[in-house]
């Protein structure tokens, strides 16, 4: 808040600057009426010895002012320069709501209809977002009012955007209108992170819930006398049992991902053949891929340039996509992974990729049920299900594609899901090559 608070000490200073700037200009151009009236020409009168000192005056004044207009002029580019490289969005508007400076980045954020600037012009026509015109006939309609007023409003189409707005009234001159300087700051982020942890906690809530129940409740029935009945005890001991695994994997899933996240997962990186370890995974889904009569298969050519990459994590990472892929693909379909080249250009934007680096593409695909596509995006997010009843029947915590997510970001890669309903789902992972990776390393060292 502090530095907030600083970009909009320079937004003040700098409005105020535009005022002086003016004053100051009207003031010159007095002079200068004057000096013609006197007959001079141009901005100032002509040098004559026989001027009277009235004059003499006149002319140093014009002199002073117009170098104090310059001055003046100079000072206030520089601080334009300084509201325009702002991340905040700085609006002002007068009295009436016609905007007088607005900067790039307000631009950006209200999605401000440009045409030939913003000067001049209403910003009910500028923006069409009703928050924002509340906000604009509140600010306007306050009696006295001296401390900023702070307010959210929501603004964008499809992302929506969070904005914080700090409203501060500039009290000129009594002759000229009242200002208001109006500092737009995106909390979409922090908002989004909030609710994210909100969903976590009621969420991981619900999760541990569902197992202590059942095995609270079979555990009492139990010792209420059915550990007598030997077949209904060895069947409500299997279902604790389950529970308990349940539970178990909740919390390595939970540890795990917070590992990754806060980097406390070490990586033991190598040359590892990708081919390898996808024959490893099918080795140990095998069996359940049988049993729900889905065949897998492995498209990973032996000759493919190895993965630079830590190998227990990515066979796991690779566990979660094909045990994932057997759950949700119905007798008589296939999962298939594959690999190829993958282009850096592809990467999302704040991947931690390195242009000079070879990148691998490993695919699973599947022809299972598919995802609708407004769920593709949150199929990342901690205990975030499509279909929550059959993901919790089918044994998963929710945290499978996160983790999966965090394993090959640490890794300096990439993930992308590609999915439709009743088509299947193609999960891509792009991972450093290790061959371009080590020579890179090598000339470096050198």
């Amino acid at each position: 808040m502090a530095a907030w608070g600083g970009w909009l000490a320079a937004a003040v200073i700098a409005v105020a600057a535009l005022l002086r700037m003016r004053r100051w200009r009207r003031w010159a151009a007095t002079l200068a009426e004057r000096a013609a009236a006197e007959g001079g020409r141009g901005d100032r009168p002509p040098a004559d010895s026989g001027w009277s000192l009235e004059q003499e005056a006149l002319s140093t004044a014009i002199d002073a002012g117009l170098q104090r207009r310059d001055s003046l002029a100079r000072e206030v580019g520089r601080l334009a320069g300084v509201i325009d490289g702002m991340v905040e969005g700085v609006v002002v508007i007068d009295g009436e709501g016609t905007v007088l400076i607005a900067n790039t980045r307000a631009g950006v954020l209200l999605d401000l209809s440009a045409g030939e600037g913003y000067a001049g012009r209403s910003l009910a026509e500028l923006s069409r977002h009703p928050d924002l015109h509340d906000l604009v006939r509140l600010v306007r309609s306050e009696g006295s009012w001296d401390e900023p007023m702070v307010q959210e409003i929501a603004v964008g189409t499809g992302s929506q955007l969070t904005l914080q707005v700090t409203a501060s009234r500039l009290t000129a001159r009594e002759d000229l209108e009242r200002w208001f300087v109006l500092v737009f700051h995106d909390i979409s982020e922090i908002r989004q992170l909030e609710r994210i942890r909100r969903d976590f906690v009621a969420n991981v809530s619900h999760e541990l819930r569902t197992p202590l129940a059942a095995i609270g409740g079979y555990t009492e029935t139990l010792l209420s006398g059915a550990m007598d009945d030997r077949e209904r005890a060895t069947r409500f001991l299997g279902i604790i049992e389950r529970h308990s695994d349940r539970l178990g994997r909740l919390v390595d899933d939970l540890l795990t991902l917070s590992d990754l996240e806060l980097g406390r997962t070490e990586l033991r990186r190598a040359q590892q053949d990708a081919c390898r370890i996808v024959n490893a995974c099918f080795e140990t889904l095998r069996g359940k891929a049988e049993a729900a009569g889905v065949a897998v298969e492995n498209g990973v050519a032996s000759d493919l340039v190895p993965l630079h990459a830590d190998a227990d994590r990515l066979e796991q990472a690779l566990l979660n996509l094909i045990d994932n892929a057997i759950k949700y693909t119905p007798s008589g379909g296939t999962v298939r992974v594959e690999a190829g080249p993958a282009n850096v250009s592809d990467a999302p934007e704040g991947s931690a990729t390195h242009p000079a680096e070879e990148y691998i593409e490993l695919v699973v695909s599947d022809t299972g049920v598919g995802v609708p596509p407004e769920d593709l995006d949150r199929l990342t997010e901690r205990f975030y299900r499509v279909d929550k009843a059959r993901s919790r029947e089918l044994g998963g915590t929710g945290l499978g594609l996160a983790i999966v997510k965090h394993i090959v970001q640490a890794h300096g890669g990439w993930m992308r899901i590609e999915s439709a309903l009743h088509e299947g789902t193609r999960v891509r992972l792009a991972l450093p090559a290790y061959a371009r990776r080590s020579g890179r390393d090598s000339a470096e060292a050198r």
